[in-house]
């Protein structure tokens, strides 16, 4: 297969990171992009549909809001062409749900959600770092997500913090016990919370915190992991649309009294979307490839995301109230 076919829906949506890497991919040729710019409503749908029908595609990417993740992954799932979403989760458990059941049912297609933060060169020599287990049992983590400001449809725990909820899991494994507060102007629509801070437990016994916030006027990525023998953190983040600052890992092991000298390692290229798209392709070619970002995935992201939210003791009397 020289030349990759894939129809891009809502690429005038595409975020900055997904856009250069499909962009670089086109000019390179090892891929034919055309775009399918259409609403999310029956017309649309029928547009992918018909563009579906021509047989010329080898792969979908969806672009278009988020909202309407379900609905435009149950209509590509009704071909035999893999599908990759750039959103990493959609906003609900239940469409969740039903994407996976419509996964379960559609015959040899391929599904893979866009989380790619987990695949900068900062996350993963940290966890290659861990992997060795030089630096013990990790004890404690804290997380720190926030911009200032955000477009109505762009929830803050549904995006950015989706994937930081990806990256702490991919070192504690999935948390036990949740408890959380949001601000006390949230309604019950989801996405009005402004400012969210979750307290975290692993089955292991490792303790989490996470704060996502839209009122963080210092742009900040952040993870900081402690271990029995020392410790990583995790320092901004290479992206095309956010200024997070360079992409930093600081660590340092301990003998038991006092860290040894501490290291601090700086990434320049910002590869997630390269990483994500570079494997959704190759699974293209090859259906035996290594998978990345499934819906396993996505439905573990999206379930503690929205425990995360429910475990604001606030959350019942807001259906009897409003809380201001």
């Amino acid at each position: 297969m020289s030349q990759i076919r894939i129809a891009v829906i809502g690429a005038d949506q595409l975020d900055s990171d997904h856009h250069l890497v499909l962009n670089t991919l086109a000019e390179a040729g090892q891929i034919a992009a055309f775009a399918l710019d259409v609403a999310c409503d029956e017309a649309g749908i029928q547009s992918l549909r018909s563009a579906m029908q021509t047989e010329s595609l080898d792969g979908i990417i969806l672009a278009g809001p988020q909202k309407d993740l379900r609905p435009w992954i149950e209509a590509a799932l009704s071909g035999p062409w893999p599908v990759y979403s750039t959103h990493p989760v959609p906003l609900t458990v239940e469409d969740m749900i039903e994407i996976r059941r419509c996964e379960q049912t559609a015959s040899g297609t391929q599904l893979q959600f866009g989380f790619t933060a987990r695949h900068h060169d900062s996350v993963a020599t940290a966890l290659a770092k861990v992997g060795t287990g030089e630096f013990g049992n990790l004890l404690t983590m804290r997380g720190v997500c926030g911009v200032a400001g955000r477009e109505a449809e762009h929830h803050p725990v549904f995006g950015l913090g989706a994937e930081m909820i990806d990256i702490m899991q991919a070192f504690a494994g999935p948390f036990q016990d949740i408890g959380g507060f949001s601000d006390l102007d949230r309604t019950e629509q989801i996405g009005s919370e402004s400012n969210i801070i979750a307290t975290l437990r692993t089955h292991g016994g490792t303790l989490a915190s996470l704060h996502i916030s839209t009122t963080q006027w210092r742009p900040t990525f952040r993870i900081e992991l402690g271990y029995e023998r020392g410790y990583l953190w995790l320092e901004g983040l290479n992206t095309e649309d956010q200024r997070f600052g360079q992409e930093a890992l600081i660590s340092a092991r301990t003998d038991g009294s006092a860290p040894r000298h501490e290291t601090v390692d700086r990434f320049e290229s910002s590869n997630g979307a390269l990483v994500a798209l570079s494997a959704f392709l190759a699974r293209i070619s090859d259906p035996n490839a290594p998978r990345l970002g499934d819906s396993q995935q996505a439905f573990d992201t999206i379930s503690t995301a929205h425990r995360i939210l429910a475990a604001d003791p606030l959350l019942i009397p807001l259906q009897e109230r409003h809380v201001s």
